[in-house]
């Protein structure tokens, strides 16, 4: 693996410019693309132009996993509150007990198995399918649009932290967008399909939290 230093030069397509464009490496703070949080003096190739990274080489990527680790210890986001109304709904299809403390549970449960299944690609055309059915619900009801929003926040462990990491990494979402999108999957898997396996996983997961 080549190694570069600042002041190495080169060449990279620049999403700004819509270009091939002349870049030199440099140290700097890059924001991560949700806007929550960055990496600190990291190299990273800047277009000569715009002065935008347009690179990042191999040898930056453990820091900025590190960094990214630290500040996913606690997730949280602003969401529709139909999500979360959703979310809860799947607690109590799976444990008339179940309280609110087990969202996390169930989250980070469903981030492990998307991770170990590769299956973090498929998560965007199911979100899309569970938003239109929504909206065909509301419509069908004649009920207008809502703008209420709900927050989710939670205090995680760093193998979870690295799990939505992953997430993040396999699906280019922001991390408000996959949270919603795994909520949608939780609820297609459980109140849509009753998967068994699944149901019997998360009762289980929910027995242990008490």
């Amino acid at each position: 693996m080549k190694i570069f230093f600042e002041g190495d030069t080169g060449q990279a397509l620049c999403e700004h410019c819509q270009a091939l464009v002349a870049m030199h490496f440099t140290r700097r703070d890059v924001p991560f693309s949700d806007g929550q949080g960055l990496a600190r003096d990291i190299l990273v190739g800047v277009c000569d132009g715009c002065d935008r990274v347009v690179a990042i080489p191999a040898q930056s990527t453990p820091a900025i996993r590190e960094a990214r680790k630290q500040q996913l210890k606690s997730i949280e986001a602003r969401l529709p509150a139909v999500y979360l109304d959703v979310l809860d709904a799947v607690m109590q299809a799976v444990s008339s007990e179940a309280g609110a403390h087990l969202r996390k549970l169930f989250l980070a449960h469903y981030f492990q198995l998307l991770v170990q299944a590769q299956q973090g690609p498929g998560l965007q055309p199911a979100h899309e399918a569970f938003v239109q059915a929504l909206q065909a619900q509301r419509r069908q009801r004649g009920l207008p649009e809502s703008n209420a929003t709900r927050r989710l926040s939670m205090k995680v462990n760093p193998h979870t932290a690295e799990d939505f990491l992953a997430l993040l990494q396999q699906t280019h979402m922001s991390q408000t967008e996959l949270l919603k999108a795994v909520i949608a999957r939780i609820q297609a898997d459980v109140l849509e399909a009753r998967d068994p396996q699944v149901i019997g996983a998360l009762q289980r997961l929910a027995r242990v939290a008490g």
